[in-house]
């Protein structure tokens, strides 16, 4: 579809894009005067985004976020090494992975950059009310929907039911790349990982085994590796609804999207007509995968059903 420059989308979508020329420049600036190159001090901010978000980074997730190969991964992370900002360590529980974590010095670098800008957006946003920041923020949850959906990507996903070895292998996504609360039902306050909340996952997904309770849960395998759960929860003989969860790691990446087009297909072979979900206005990947499958989005405040129909 043809775009008239005088279309008031088309002013919008240059004005984000001078927004983003110039932060690229002002940390291109930045990183220059400390003796970074743009690259390493992306990867900083990869990184220090994992730390606030709990997120087990290792040089293949870093690879991923960069579009780098592995051996110009190790050669930056040599180089954040040596300066300080980055430590290796070995995963507890998997003492085969390498485990990346920014040092103090570099939140301290990293707020040195970011600190000012984020004050003064945060001080502009008190010129609107909450009704109209509602609004912004459903506009870059869109927008940044397409700017996912537009990504070279189509991974390859394979669905495998759960059993008792396969969610062991799940356990270990959730506890590394997820909260309690992300990926079943626990108590009000139940927020890590405990001995007691892993024996509970175990249990959750035990209890809908080969279908058990009307309900079928599937493992989410992307290139060899589990990324998070699909379910299919049997509602009547023509409706099922469902819902999903993916590790830090698997997210923006397509992944989402292909595991609901395989679970379709799952549906439709077992005779089910519509698929329906129910999600958030926050949540934007939710979103834009039902978006891209066809499903429709009815709006209720902040929650949101979908509805998806099959053939």
């Amino acid at each position: 579809m043809d775009v008239d420059d005088g279309d008031a989308g088309l002013e919008l979508v240059h004005l984000l894009r001078r927004i983003t020329g110039r932060l690229d420049l002002m940390a291109a600036e930045f990183a220059a005067a400390n003796g970074l190159h743009p690259t390493d001090l992306r990867a900083l901010i990869h990184l220090l985004d994992a730390r606030r978000e709990e997120l087990a980074a290792t040089p293949g997730w870093l690879s991923g976020k960069l579009a780098l190969n592995s051996a110009s991964v190790t050669a930056l992370v040599d180089r954040l090494v040596r300066a300080g900002y980055v430590r290796r360590t070995r995963d507890n529980r998997d003492r085969r992975r390498v485990l990346l974590t920014v040092g103090d010095d570099a939140v301290r670098l990293g707020w040195s950059f970011y600190g000012g800008i984020i004050t003064d957006m945060v001080d502009a946003m008190r010129e609107f009310d909450g009704a109209e920041l509602g609004v912004a923020r459903r506009f870059l949850e869109r927008m940044h929907d397409v700017v996912r959906a537009d990504k070279p990507t189509n991974p390859v996903v394979r669905l495998v039911p759960l059993d008792e070895a396969t969610t062991e292998r799940l356990l270990t996504v959730a506890v590394h790349e997820a909260r309690p609360i992300d990926v079943m039902p626990v108590p009000e306050g139940s927020d890590t990982w405990t001995p007691a909340t892993e024996n509970a996952f175990r249990e959750f997904h035990r209890s809908h085994f080969h279908g058990a309770n009307g309900t079928v849960m599937y493992a989410v395998e992307s290139e060899g590796s589990l990324s998070g759960m699909i379910r299919l929860a049997r509602v009547s003989q023509d409706e099922a609804e469902t819902g999903m969860w993916l590790g830090r790691s698997a997210r923006g990446k397509g992944i989402g999207t292909a595991a609901l087009r395989a679970l379709v297909a799952e549906a439709a072979a077992a005779g089910v007509r519509t698929i329906v979900a129910d999600t958030t206005t926050g949540n934007a990947a939710a979103l834009g995968a039902l978006r891209t499958c066809g499903a429709t989005l009815i709006h209720r405040g902040d929650d949101v059903r979908a509805e998806l129909p099959i053939g």
